[in-house]
């Protein structure tokens, strides 16, 4: 499972009649027998479980950072002065 913090997830319900929940992956521990999520549901609740194989459902990704390039253009230099001979 490639769960990442940031990610949003939904995993159905235990109990018959009960909506699928939705929240946001807030830390994941990787142990020995799996990782362990924190996850914050829509309803502001938060719960720590270890999702077995097909029940978690990764619904969108977190958005990465966007990189700036600190470099300036190449046509943005300033002229060389000029040698005196």
């Amino acid at each position: 499972m490639d769960v990442k913090v940031g990610d949003r997830v939904s995993i159905d319900a235990f109990k018959v009649g009960q909506p699928r929940r939705s929240g946001v992956v807030k830390d994941v521990t990787k142990g020995i027998s799996g990782s362990r999520l924190s996850i914050e549901w829509d309803d502001g609740s938060r719960t720590s479980l270890m999702p077995g194989a097909g029940t978690l459902i990764v619904e969108g990704r977190r958005s990465k950072a966007k990189k700036t390039n600190s470099k300036k253009a190449s046509g943005s230099k300033k002229p060389k002065a000029k040698r005196k001979r």
